[in-house]
C-alpha cells in the first residue's frame, strides 16, 4: 500500500514539477500519535485559487509548493487548523510532520446525523445532543437506556424511548424515536419497538441524539427525532477493552414487596442464574445482575478488524423481571489502495444475540407491588442474527462520494411461561381455601336446581343496587373461596384463561375432574422475521458550500407465525437535500422525501391527496437554517415534517407481549406530524470555566397519533367489550375475556414547550476537572379534541362503557410537564466522584382501565373489576396507590471511581441513594437502592 501511495505522490509531484519546491510529512492527533486520514492540506496560489491534497490512511501526504513564501493550512473537521507558515527556495525538499489538536470548545463535536455527512455540532440546523464513550462508562449501564435516560429532553418510559414528550408509552410496540446502529435501523422490525439488548454497549464511541421531525433523511419511526449510536473504528494501534461489572439489588422503602427470602436463593430458585451466583456471590440473599464485555479492534495490513462480546445476566428487584443475554458480534473492512487519492472501502458489519427476559405489566396487589399478577406475566425467548454489508467510495478530485448499505436480518422469538403462571389448580384453590371436590359439589347442586347459594345477589339485581350486588356477591365467593385474596382470584382467572372453559353445562363435571389431571403445555410456536434492505447515498460538494445528499432506499419484510398469520410488506422512498454555506456564517439546508409503502395487498398504505388528486405516494419536506451571530454564537431555526407507518403488531397482529394481548386494528392508519423550533446556542469561556448555553423552542402537530388503548377485548373475535351487553354476550358464548390494547388514530394532538441547558467543564489546575451536563425541559402535551371526548363520555350510562383516560384534562396520557436532569463528574488525579440527578413532575394521565381520577359520591361497577384485576389490600387499591404516589420525586445516583494504572480503572455506584420509591405509570414501581461495581481495562 505505502508503495501505492509513493506513487500517487510521485506524480502529484511529477504534475507540480514546475514548481521544484516539495514538503512532505504525517500528520498525527497530539493526544495520542495516531495518524490522521484525510486531512485536507491547501494553500492559495497569487490568482486566488486554492489548491492542495489529503493525507492518505497512514497520514503520509506530499505536496508541491511554490518557491518563496506559502501559509500551508492543515484543517479537518473536528480539530483546531494548522497555519503553517513556510518559506522554500528552489529545489528545496522538507519534512515536517503535523500534530493536530481536537478543537478545545464543546461546538467543535463532529456529528453525522442531521444531514448524512460530517459536520461540526455548531452548524447543525436542529437541536442535537451527544454521548461520548467517557459519559457511557462513567454511568456504568446494563444497556443504552438508563444513559440516554440521563440527557435533557430524552426519557426512556418503561424501556421506549420518547424525546421531548412524543412518545408516552406503549408497553414495547411502535416507537416515534428512531434508533440507529452505524445509521442502520436497530428497530425489531415486527413491533418497530427498539430491544435495548440488540445494542452494542462495549463498542460505542459516540451516541447522537437529533430532536424534532428527521423522516425526510431516516423515514418512518423518525417523526420524534433520532438515536445514532456511531460505533469505534480501529487505528493503527490494536486496542482491547473489558468490562466487568455486577450489581445488587438492596431491600425495597416498602418491607410488603419483598417476594423473596434466603431460602429462595440458596435453594436455585430463580429464573436466570449469573455466574458467580453459586461462587463468589453465594452469600448474597438479594437479587442481583451481573455482565462482562470485550471488544477488541485493530488495523491488519489494509483491513479494519473488530469484535465484540457481552453476557449479561440480571435476575431482576422484580419477581419475574428477569434478563439474560448473549451477544456476539463485529465488523470487517477493506480499504482498498486507489490513485489520486480517492478513497474506497467495503466490508460488513455483523451480530448475533440470544435473549431470554421478562417482564410483567400488571401488579398482583398493592401490598405485592414487585410480584406479577398471573394474567400479565410472561416472557420471551429469542435469536436474533443480521448481516450489513456496505460499500463506500470518496472521490477528492470532484468532491463525490457513493455510500451502499444493505441488510439481511432474522429474528426467531416465542412466548416462555414464567413460573407464577404455572400454578396448578390445587394450588390455587388451596390458597383460595377451597378444593375441587367442594367446587365439583356446588356445580352439581346448581344442576339439581338448588340456587340458594346466589340468593344474596337475586334481590339487589332487581333492584338495580349495585352495592348491594358487589356486597352479595363478595359474601357468596367469601363462603366459597374464604382465603382468597383479589391475587389468587387473578391466578384462578389466569388459569381458566389458559385451560379454558365447558362449551355447556354437561362438560362442567368433566372438566373440573380434567383439571386434575396432567397436561402437557404444546410446543410455542416461533415468530419469525425476516427483513431484507438496501439503501444508497450520493453526496457532492461544490467550493461554493453547497452540500447536495441524495439517495434511495428499499426495505422488503416478512413476518412469519402460526398465532398471526404471514405478512409482508415493501418500502421504498428516495430522498434529496440541499445544503450550503453563505458568507461562511450562514448555513441552509432544504431536503425532501417520497416514500411508497405496502402491506399485504394494501398497495396504497401511503396514499396522499396531492392539489386534488390521490397518489400512492407520501411526500414529506424539510428546512432549516443556521446563522453564526459572532465567534460562538449560533443562532438556528427549522421546520419538518415526518410520518410514522403502523408496525405489523399495531396493525394487524394478535399476540402476547409481557403477558398483555395486542389486539388487531386494521383500520389504523399512518401518523404524520409536522415540528418546528427555534433555537439559539452560545459558548462561553470565562477564566477557567468553558462550555456552552442552549435554548431552544418547540411545536409539534400530530394528525392521526397513533394512540393505544388498554382495556377488555374477546379472545376469540379480538372484538374490543365497550359495555355490560357486550361483555355479557361474550361470557354467555363460552368465550373468554383478554387485557391488552388496540391500537387507533386519535384525530389531532399537539405538543409544545421549551428546553433550555448547559454543558461544560471548569478546570480547577491541570489534575482537577468537574464536568456538567444541566437540562430543564417544558412540554404542554395536549389532545386538540379532548371538550368533545369528554363530552361524549359525559353522556355514557352503561357502567362497563370505557372512557379513554383517567381524567377530563386535556392532555394526553403518560406524559410529565416538567423534568430537571443534572450530570456532574469530579476528577482529581486519578479519583472521580460523580452523581446524576433527576426530578419530574407527576404524569398527567393514565389509562381509564387502570385508574379513574373523576370524583364520585359511590365505586362505580369499573371500580370495583379495577379491585379485582389490580388487588385490594386492606382497602389501599390501586386508584389510592397512584393519587398517593403519582407526584412530583428526585432520585439521584451517586458514583466514585479510581484509576489504579493507566489500563485499569474501578468504579463504585449506588443507584437511587436515598432508596426513593416513585412511578411514571401505574403498576411500574421504581427499582430500590442498587450497589454497582465496575472494572474497566483497556490496553
Amino acid at each position: 500500500m505505502r508503495k501505492l501511495y509513493s506513487l500517487i505522490f510521485s506524480l502529484l509531484l511529477f504534475t507540480g514539477a514546475a514548481f521544484g519546491q516539495t514538503l512532505k510529512g504525517h500528520v498525527y492527533d497530539a493526544d495520542n500519535n495516531e495518524p490522521l486520514a484525510g486531512v485536507n492540506i491547501t494553500y492559495k496560489k497569487i490568482n486566488g485559487d486554492t489548491n492542495g491534497t489529503i493525507s492518505d490512511p497512514d497520514g503520509a501526504y506530499e505536496i508541491a509548493l511554490p518557491e518563496g513564501g506559502v501559509d500551508l493550512l492543515f484543517s479537518y473537521i473536528g480539530y483546531e487548523n494548522e497555519l503553517v507558515p513556510l518559506v522554500l527556495n528552489r529545489g528545496d525538499v522538507k519534512v515536517k510532520d503535523i500534530r493536530m489538536h481536537i478543537q478545545a470548545n464543546l461546538l467543535g463535536d463532529v456529528v453525522v446525523s442531521a444531514g448524512r455527512f460530517e459536520q461540526k455540532l455548531s452548524d447543525v440546523t436542529v437541536s442535537m445532543d451527544l454521548l461520548k464513550a467517557g459519559d457511557i462508562a462513567r454511568q456504568a449501564p446494563t444497556d443504552l437506556s438508563s444513559t440516554l435516560n440521563t440527557m435533557p429532553g430524552v426519557d426512556i418510559n418503561d424501556r421506549q424511548p420518547s424525546i421531548r414528550g412524543g412518545n408516552g408509552w406503549t408497553y414495547g410496540v411502535g416507537s416515534r424515536s428512531l434508533v440507529l446502529i452505524d445509521g442502520m435501523n436497530a428497530l425489531m422490525p415486527g413491533s418497530g419497538v427498539i430491544n435495548w439488548n440488540i445494542v452494542p454497549l462495549e463498542n460505542i464511541e459516540q451516541v447522537e441524539v437529533m430532536k424534532g421531525a428527521s423522516s425526510v433523511l431516516y423515514g418512518s419511526s423518525a417523526l420524534n427525532g433520532v438515536i445514532n449510536i456511531r460505533t469505534k473504528r480501529p487505528n493503527l494501534t490494536p486496542t482491547t477493552s473489558l468490562r466487568a461489572y455486577v450489581g445488587v439489588y438492596g431491600d425495597p422503602a416498602n418491607e410488603d414487596y419483598q417476594w423473596s427470602d434466603k431460602a429462595f436463593w440458596r435453594d436455585g430458585k430463580y429464573d436466570v442464574e449469573p455466574f458467580l451466583r453459586k461462587s463468589v456471590l453465594s452469600g448474597i440473599r438479594n437479587p442481583l445482575y451481573e455482565g462482562f464485555d470485550v471488544s477488541h479492534a485493530r488495523r491488519i495490513g489494509d483491513f479494519d478488524v473488530s469484535a465484540g462480546l457481552n453476557l449479561f445476566t440480571d435476575e431482576g428487584f422484580r419477581e419475574q423481571g428477569y434478563n439474560k443475554r448473549f451477544r456476539v458480534g463485529g465488523n470487517l473492512t477493506y480499504h482498498q489502495p486507489m490513485p489520486d487519492g480517492k478513497l474506497l472501502n467495503y466490508g460488513f458489519n455483523t451480530n448475533y444475540m440470544a435473549d431470554n427476559y421478562a417482564d410483567f405489566f400488571l401488579w398482583r396487589s398493592p401490598k405485592e407491588a414487585y410480584q406479577p399478577s398471573a394474567i400479565a406475566n410472561m416472557g420471551r425467548e429469542a435469536n436474533t442474527f443480521y448481516l450489513d454489508p456496505f460499500f463506500n467510495f470518496t472521490n477528492p478530485n470532484n468532491n463525490t462520494s457513493h455510500k451502499i448499505k444493505a441488510r439481511f436480518y432474522y429474528r426467531g422469538d416465542n412466548i416462555g411461561q414464567g413460573t407464577s403462571n404455572q400454578k396448578s389448580i390445587l394450588d390455587i384453590l388451596g390458597n383460595m381455601g377451597t378444593d375441587v371436590n367442594s367446587i365439583t359439589g356446588l356445580v352439581q347442586n346448581i344442576q339439581n336446581g338448588d340456587y340458594s347459594t346466589f340468593f344474596p345477589v337475586i334481590q339487589p339485581i332487581l333492584q338495580g343496587d349495585l352495592g348491594g350486588i358487589v356486597n352479595g356477591a363478595t359474601n357468596i365467593l367469601n363462603g366459597i373461596f374464604p382465603t382468597a385474596t383479589t391475587g389468587d382470584y387473578c391466578d384462578l382467572l389466569a388459569w381458566v384463561m389458559k385451560n379454558g372453559l365447558p362449551t355447556d353445562q354437561s362438560d362442567l363435571i368433566p372438566w373440573l375432574s380434567g383439571a386434575l389431571g396432567n397436561k402437557t403445555d404444546k410446543q410455542t410456536d416461533i415468530d419469525k422475521n425476516y427483513t431484507y434492505y438496501v439503501d444508497y447515498q450520493f453526496n457532492k460538494k461544490w467550493d461554493s458550500g453547497i452540500q447536495l445528499t441524495a439517495g434511495a432506499t428499499y426495505e422488503h419484510m416478512k413476518s412469519v407465525s402460526n398465532m398471526t398469520g404471514t405478512h409482508d410488506s415493501d418500502n421504498a422512498a428516495l430522498f434529496v437535500q440541499y445544503d450550503q454555506r453563505f458568507f461562511d456564517r450562514l448555513g441552509v439546508s432544504a431536503g425532501m422525501r417520497a416514500e411508497y409503502y405496502r402491506v399485504d395487498d394494501y398497495l396504497r398504505e401511503a396514499d396522499t391527496k396531492l392539489f386534488g388528486t390521490h397518489i400512492p405516494v407520501k411526500p414529506i419536506f424539510r428546512a432549516g437554517l443556521n446563522y453564526q451571530l459572532a465567534d460562538y454564537s449560533f443562532i438556528r431555526a427549522s421546520f419538518g415534517q415526518g410520518y410514522r407507518y403502523p408496525s405489523l403488531t399495531e396493525k394487524y397482529a394478535r399476540k402476547d407481549i409481557g403477558g398483555v394481548g395486542v389486539y388487531p386494528n386494521n383500520q389504523v392508519k399512518a401518523e404524520k406530524g409536522v415540528n418546528a423550533e427555534l433555537g439559539f446556542k452560545q459558548g462561553y469561556k470565562f477564566g477557567n470555566l468553558m462550555g456552552f448555553f442552549d435554548v431552544a423552542g418547540f411545536y409539534t402537530q400530530y394528525t392521526d397519533m397513533i394512540e393505544f388503548r388498554f382495556g377488555i377485548f374477546n379472545n376469540s373475535t379480538f372484538e374490543y367489550v365497550n359495555g355490560t351487553r357486550d361483555f355479557l354476550n361474550m361470557v354467555s358464548q363460552g368465550q373468554m375475556p383478554g387485557f391488552g390494547a388496540q391500537f387507533y388514530n386519535v384525530s389531532k394532538a399537539r405538543i409544545y414547550g421549551a428546553e433550555i441547558s448547559t454543558n461544560g467543564v471548569y478546570t480547577f489546575n491541570p489534575n482537577t476537572t468537574l464536568t456538567y451536563n444541566l437540562g430543564y425541559v417544558f412540554i404542554e402535551p395536549e389532545d386538540v379534541d379532548y371538550k368533545r371526548k369528554n363530552a361524549e363520555e359525559a353522556l355514557l350510562d352503561d357502567p362497563m362503557r370505557m372512557k379513554e383516560k383517567s381524567n377530563t384534562s386535556k392532555y394526553l396520557k403518560y406524559r410529565q410537564k416538567h423534568t430537571v436532569k443534572a450530570v456532574l463528574d469530579f476528577q482529581w488525579k486519578r479519583l472521580s466522584l460523580g452523581t446524576n440527578i433527576a426530578w419530574k413532575s407527576k404524569t398527567l394521565a393514565v389509562d381509564y382501565l387502570m385508574v379513574d381520577e373523576r370524583e364520585k359520591s359511590q365505586p362505580e361497577l369499573m371500580d370495583y373489576i379495577r379491585y379485582v384485576l389490580y388487588g385490594n389490600s386492606g382497602g389501599e387499591t390501586l386508584t389510592s396507590y397512584w393519587m398517593d404516589h403519582n407526584t412530583p420525586y428526585c432520585v439521584v445516583d451517586l458514583r466514585a471511581g479510581v484509576k489504579i494504572t493507566k489500563e485499569t480503572s474501578v468504579q463504585f455506584m449506588v443507584n437511587n441513594l436515598f432508596n426513593k420509591e416513585y412511578t411514571t405509570r401505574p403498576m411500574l414501581v421504581s427499582p430500590p437502592r442498587t450497589f454497582v461495581m465496575q472494572l474497566n481495562v483497556n490496553f
